[in-house]
């Protein structure tokens, strides 16, 4: 993945495109075939939105699932059906007595392991369909709670029925639901009416450019300043070394052997997933681990400890 039009472009959405629009102006600036963004954002939502390039794209599975920071604004004394301000209002409550005291309490109380509904305004699917398609169509339908994990949430600050707070959740975790949930518990209702991504792994607000900055870095043949290399979006994976004998194996898509390995991390478990390096710190593929570092340590020079999940040259 040498190839400047096979790294990331850390994209900042603004307020109103879908993703998918964003995709295509990407794809439209670039001239590239091939284009996918990590993890969607609201049409409403702003901020982080890391789309991959032509080869890249063989890395969004693994970024998919990494967390993610958000910044919101809630608006309490209103609840909509889509949960957030483009909604319909379903109820309309009184928050005059609500205290700082009292939201600062609830947004601690989620925090952790929670279960949560998805709304009927997401793009989650039933038998293939987006569950917004038939939530337009008026259709509701039942939904199982999914587990998310609320690592952090920050109150910022409250004016009026207004409340800004920061979150650090787990992929696939709804702002809006946690807005809606906390305006149920207060007998108010509530509605998120602002929210921006500010990071998704390495990905980071400070470090993110417009489609017009983009443009701009096309024109003028900087794209190599602009664009995250492969190897830097995947640095929160632990790193398997090898002796550059083996790098033909695994183009041709071959399992290593324990002999082949230069280096690996002191602890590591069944399951996970590793970035193999080779001298120049080029990432040649991604692999899963199938022992820990106990067993790993008996195995007899041969034996296979780790299986590809994904080549990347």
């Amino acid at each position: 993945m040498d190839c400047i039009l096979d790294q990331v472009v850390n994209l900042y959405k603004p307020s109103g495109p879908t993703s998918f629009s964003m995709v295509l102006a990407v794809k439209r600036i670039l001239g590239v075939k091939k284009a996918g963004h990590i993890g969607t954002l609201d049409p409403m939502a702003e901020g982080i939105l890391p789309i991959c390039l032509n080869q890249s794209t063989r890395i969004i599975q693994f970024l998919s699932p990494l967390s993610k920071h958000y910044q919101c604004t809630m608006t309490l004394g209103t609840a909509t059906d889509t949960q957030d301000s483009t909604g319909q209002t379903l109820f309309e409550g009184d928050p005059s007595e609500v205290t700082e005291t009292q939201v600062r309490d609830l947004l601690t109380s989620f925090i952790g392991e929670q279960k949560q509904i998805p709304p009927m305004y997401s793009a989650k699917k039933s038998n293939g369909i987006p569950l917004y398609k038939l939530a337009r169509n008026g259709i509701t339908i039942e939904r199982k709670p999914a587990s998310v994990n609320f690592y952090s949430i920050d109150f910022i600050n409250m004016d009026e029925n207004r409340v800004e707070f920061e979150v650090h959740c787990s992929a696939g975790t709804y702002i809006r639901t946690l807005c809606h949930d906390i305006g149920q518990k207060l007998g108010c209702g509530a509605h998120m009416s602002r929210l921006t991504r500010k990071r998704v792994g390495a990905f980071a607000q400070d470090s993110s450019i417009t489609l017009e900055d983009l443009e701009i870095a096309s024109k003028s043949g900087n794209l190599a300043g602009v664009l995250f290399p492969v190897e830097k979006a995947l640095q929160f994976l632990p790193e398997i070394r090898v002796s550059d004998d083996f790098v033909e194996l695994i183009a041709n898509g071959n399992a290593l052997p324990k002999f082949s390995l230069k280096a690996c991390p002191k602890e590591f478990k069944s399951g996970m997933m590793m970035r193999v390096c080779n001298g120049s710190d080029k990432v040649l593929a991604i692999l899963e681990s199938l022992v820990d570092q106990e067993q790993f340590s008996r195995l007899a020079s041969k034996d296979i400890a780790f299986k590809l999940k994904r080549v990347l040259i």
